[in-house]
Parts: C-alpha cells; structure tokens; sequence
C-alpha cells in the first residue's frame, strides 16, 4: 500500500507558519494600498471640485469688473464723459455687488473720478507713475482691451483686483474705466473664510512677469507642495490659486493599517505555527512514549527471561499465549512448542479431577496459591508451586516454581520425625529433651513414669528445681 506523504513544508511548522505570515502580509497590503489609493482619489476628486467652484466664482467676479468697465466706457466713448457719474456708478455698483469702486482716468493717466469716494482718496493719483500699478495700465494700453492686475497693492490700502479697459475716442487713447474689486470681497464671495469651507485650504499668488509668485493670501498652516493647483489665465489676469483638503493625508491611514496587517499576518503566522506543530510534536511524544514502551518491554522481557520460575500467561480459558525460556524448560518443550497447549495439558490428570482449575475464583479477582504435580513432554513428572491470578486485560498470568527438591527434603525430614518419635517413645529407655539452658523439653513416658512426675510438670525446669538428682554424689561417682 502507498503512504501519503506531505510535502516538506507542511512537515517544518516554522517555515510555513513564516509563509503563511509573508502571504498574509501581502494580501492585507495589497488591500491597504488599493485603500490609499481610493482615499487619495476622492480627496483628489473633492480638491478638483472645489478648485473648479473657486475658478468659476473668481471668474464671475472678474467678470463683473468686465462688464462694469465695458458698459462705463462705451457711455463715456459714445456721450463722455457723464455729470452724473455718481449715479451712473452707483447703477453699475447694484448690478455688480462684488466691485468695490468705479475710477475714471484720463489720457495723462491721472484719476479724475472715483465712486464711492469714502475709502477710496485716490483722485489726482497718475497711475502711469505708480510703480505698482504702471504695469498694469502699460499691459491694458498694449492689449487695447480689458486687463485684469493684480491682485496688488492699492494706493487707497488693502490688496485687491484693478480691471482696466481703455477708451478710444477717434482712435485716440483718452483713458481708461477701471473697477475695483478688494482681496476680501473676493475671500468673501468666494467663502474661502467660512466654516463650511473649513475643509480645505486655500493659497491665491500672483504670477508675475519672471513666472515668479507672489502670495497675497494663503490659509494658515497651507502646505502647497500637497495642494492641487489651478492657474486661472484669462483676458482679465494672471493668478495661481491652490487648494488643499485639510483632511488627514491618507498616509496616517496606511501606516495605521499596514501596522494592523502586520499584527494580524504575525498572529496568524503564530497560530498556524502552532496547529501545524502539534502533528510533529504528538509525533513526536507518541515516538518518545514508544521508545519508552519497547524499552520497558524490553526490560521487562529481559526480567521475565531471566526469572529462576516459570511465568505463563493464558487465556481465561487455559491457553498458554505466551512463557518465558524457563517456563519451556522445566516443562520440556521450546516456547513455540508450548505456545497454544491448554494449561491442563502440563497437570495430572488424576490430580486435576480432585483438584480443578480455580477458573471461577480466578476471575473474581482472587489470587489463588496452591501445589500440583506437572507433567513434561517426556511424561516425567515435578511438584510445582502455583502462584496465579488474572490480569486487567482479562488473562490469567501463572508463576510456577519447580519444589521437587523441598518436597523431597520434607519427606526426608517427615521420614526422619518418624524414625525419631519411634526411638523417643521406646518403653525400655527414658529420654529427654532439653534447651540450651538445661531445662526440660520434652521427656518420654518411660522417663516420667521414673521420676514421677508428668511432663507439665517438667517442662521448662532443669534437673536441679525437680531434685530428681544427687549433682554432688553423680560428680564423685563421674
């Protein structure tokens, strides 16, 4: 028949217990990456929309500043410049609520009107001697359109958005219309300071010529080098505005996980190390237990060989199954010879009809002692001494012990008592017995009937208590 074999690995709980640990690793790591990888899309996703509401709310401001400079300047174009620009700016201001004030500046580049005048003493100012804003109205003139600078800093304070749009009279420069949108209309507009918009985090910077930035707004603690950037290049400017979720960065979510993927691959890489250790290790105890069963078989084989009786076991019917060298011997046969023969084979018949098997008794529990006459093989017969019980799988075990020799040393001796209490007892002699202190033993009738005395009387008296003697006169006559 053919043994199954398992393959080696399952046979070394370490090395799978270690495989199981780097797959399971794997796997939990693979998820945790496709994890990071959906958490940083939807933040990505969530940025772009944001980014996008932003760039269509700065543009609809813009937007504003264009149309409140092209609807000033083409009256100013078409009727000029009007007495009632108060009014008219003020019409232009309801319609467009996000533009902070309307300027008017002539051919030299000098503010003649502004609306509304409170926060904003900016008339007589040339603009084309600003340095600031030169770069602007310079920008506007060779467009000959609508140009949006900044953001930059204002002559009348703050930071914001100036849109120019030229005026052409003839074909002759005469000016400009100008709106002006503050930064905090615009964070204002745009909620970039809201709680609602608490989420993300904003940064608005001005490219400038050099392609170098100039932040004029940033969200506290803004990382930009994170953040989705959004150039907005229009015929109204040229701005940056970045923006960040404020959401923790997935990374923390990944190492949390990978930490917890790493336990949990080392817990299971644990557990199967010990459930495939245990097959090995009862393997092992079960080899140990073995080696540990043949060896005490073995000593006990070696005793029961080297016992000086015959040890037999049957079953309970009288079945030898199993003797020692000994036990063969003393019954003449080899053990395979004896093996299989009835207990009853090796007993006197006639001894046997008397006396019995103790079968009853045996499986009781009780331990039976007695003597038999055995029979060789050869027919030749020895006294034996039966010591036999059962034993708790249900055989009977037997130690017989070869007592020929005593038996015929206790005949001798009988023989010899008999001889003795012959003599003792002689009529014609009288004897005595006594101990190693002279007192009397025994004493036969011939003697009592001498002295006078029974033998109750005597025993454990010397002869001198009894006074049946002369010691003096027997030592004169010795």
């Amino acid at each position: 028949m053919l043994k199954s074999q398992s393959h080696p690995v399952f046979t070394k709980p370490l090395v799978f217990g270690f495989l199981v640990f780097i797959l399971l690793f794997i796997i939990t790591q693979i998820f945790n990456y496709q994890r990071f990888q959906l958490l940083k899309n939807t933040q990505q996703e969530e940025v772009n929309e944001r980014a996008l509401k932003l760039k269509e709310d700065l543009q609809e401001i813009m937007g504003q500043s264009f149309t409140a400079t092209q609807t000033l300047s083409f009256i100013i174009e078409q009727y000029g410049i009007p007495e009632n620009f108060d009014s008219i700016a003020q019409l232009l201001l309801d319609s467009n609520n996000n533009i902070d004030a309307l300027e008017l500046v002539n051919g030299e580049g000098i503010i003649t009107h502004v609306y509304p005048k409170e926060n904003n003493d900016v008339i007589g100012f040339n603009i084309l001697n600003d340095s600031i804003g030169k770069d602007g109205a310079l920008t506007t003139l060779k467009r000959k359109n609508n140009f949006t600078a900044g953001p930059i800093r204002l002559k009348q304070g703050d930071v914001g958005f100036v849109t120019r749009k030229p005026i052409y009279q003839a074909d002759t420069f005469n000016g400009f219309t100008a709106a002006v949108v503050r930064l905090s209309t615009i964070i204002k507009a745009a909620k970039l300071d809201t709680q609602e918009n608490s989420i993300f985090s904003y940064q608005l910077a001005k490219v400038k010529s050099d392609q170098t930035e100039e932040i004029f707004y940033a969200s506290e603690n803004m990382v930009t080098n994170e953040a989705i950037k959004i150039p907005l290049t229009t015929s109204h400017g040229e701005w940056k505005l970045y923006v960040i979720s404020n959401h923790k960065s997935p990374f923390s979510s990944i190492l949390l996980f990978l930490i917890l993927g790493f336990l949990l691959a080392v817990l299971c890489g644990m557990l199967v190390f010990f459930l495939t250790r245990q097959p090995s290790r009862l393997k092992q105890l079960v080899e140990e237990q073995t080696t540990l069963l043949n060896e005490s078989q073995k000593n006990y084989r070696n005793l029961v060989e080297q016992a000086s009786d015959g040890i037999y076991l049957t079953s309970s019917t009288g079945v030898i199954s199993e003797t020692n060298s000994y036990g063969a011997e003393m019954l003449g046969y080899t053990v395979n010879e004896l093996i299989g023969l009835n207990i009853k084979d090796v007993y006197d018949p006639e001894e046997l009809k008397n006396n019995p098997i103790k079968f009853k008794e045996l499986k009781a529990g009780n331990t039976i002692l007695h003597e038999r006459t055995m029979i060789r093989k050869d027919g030749s017969s020895f006294y034996g001494e039966i010591n036999a019980k059962i034993t708790p799988n249900g055989e009977l075990l037997g130690i017989v012990r070869d007592i020929t020799k005593r038996k015929e040393n206790e005949q001798i001796a009988q023989n010899n008592l008999l001889k003795f209490s012959k003599a003792f007892n002689n009529s014609t002699i009288g004897m005595i017995i006594k101990d190693h202190n002279g007192c009397f033993v025994d004493a036969n009738a011939y003697f009592l009937n001498l002295i006078g005395y029974t033998l109750e009387e005597v025993q454990g008296k010397n002869i001198q208590e009894l006074g049946i003697m002369d010691i003096g006169a027997s030592r004169k006559i010795n």
